[in-house]
């Protein structure tokens, strides 16, 4: 064989090598991650409470104040959050809202908790659970609703 043709095909060899561990070095870093973490990335981002409910198949009540939702996609679509809302606005809002909402027992602290499921071949939320606790005990205004929405 000639000299030249050596070099050309140990040039190639050296090329190839070159690829081979820069795809396994991705390969390894994409294990490694995928092992030590809950979720991919980009799959989980702060959004607005406005878009949740808009998935939840409701419309964000007037009046909320501290909105604190998030959105996660991996392998489907699902919101979670929460919000302060007036008391007094409640009861109409989460019968307007989820009128096949069924009335379910409360965690813990929940004064109001309601479960919807939906048909599964429509757009949006399968699954919506929302919880409502009163702050500032009887005399108290406020709401503190917390909510689940999800497509799975």
């Amino acid at each position: 064989m000639r000299k030249g043709m050596r070099w050309l095909l140990w040039g190639l060899w050296s090329i190839c090598l070159v690829i081979v561990v820069w795809a396994g070095w991705w390969f390894v870093r994409a294990m490694l991650y995928a092992a030590s973490s809950d979720d991919p990335p980009d799959t989980v981002r702060t959004v607005g409470c406005a878009e949740a409910m808009d998935f939840s198949g409701a419309t964000l009540p007037e009046d909320t104040r501290d909105e604190a939702c998030t959105s996660y996609t991996w392998q489907g679509q699902a919101y979670d959050g929460t919000f302060r809302m007036p008391r007094a606005a409640v009861r109409g809002w989460l019968t307007e809202s989820f009128p096949d909402g069924a009335s379910i027992p409360c965690e813990a602290d929940g004064d109001l908790c309601v479960r919807v499921v939906h048909d599964p071949r429509t757009s949006g939320a399968y699954d919506v659970t929302v919880s409502v606790r009163y702050e500032g005990g009887s005399a108290g205004d406020t709401a503190l609703v917390t909510f689940d929405a999800n497509s799975y």
